[in-house]
């Protein structure tokens, strides 16, 4: 199986369908692994348009084999927590021509609690998780 060839929507897929095969899903965690490095597919000013300027929540599904995922889970639904300063630093960003994207940590408080503890809760504002390790958002 090439799973170069694969997204990284089906690639999760498989390695969710893959746990009865441990050959495959540790091959289909290496090439996850090697995605996650050059993954720019969410800036952190694509996470402050969508929480601070039009007001969402953001629900966020994390790349498996992420630390994000092995800390907090499948997904969490969240606002960004930002500082004066990051927050200036967005606005500046997102107004600049062309816009600037940014990758980085982003710190979040959660919004709906589902199973996570209050060690995950706090560590989501504290330390947070990369925009690298973001497989998908959903907000409305």
């Amino acid at each position: 199986m090439e799973l170069e060839k694969f997204d990284l929507h089906r690639l999760t897929i498989l390695w969710q369908a893959s746990n009865s095969n441990l050959e495959l899903r540790k091959l289909i965690e290496a090439e996850l692994k090697r995605r996650i490095v050059g993954n720019t597919n969410f800036s952190r000013e694509c996470l402050f348009q969508i929480c601070k300027m039009q007001n969402h929540a953001i629900t966020i599904s994390f790349i498996p084999t992420t630390d994000a995922y092995r800390n907090y889970g499948a997904h969490v639904t969240v606002d960004i927590i930002l500082s004066d300063e990051e927050i200036e630093e967005m606005i500046q960003n997102y107004s600049a021509k062309p816009p600037i994207n940014t990758s980085g940590q982003v710190k979040a408080k959660v919004l709906v609690t589902d199973s996570l503890t209050q060690e995950q809760i706090k560590g989501l504002e504290t330390i947070g998780f990369h925009t690298r390790e973001i497989l998908e958002t959903l907000h409305i």
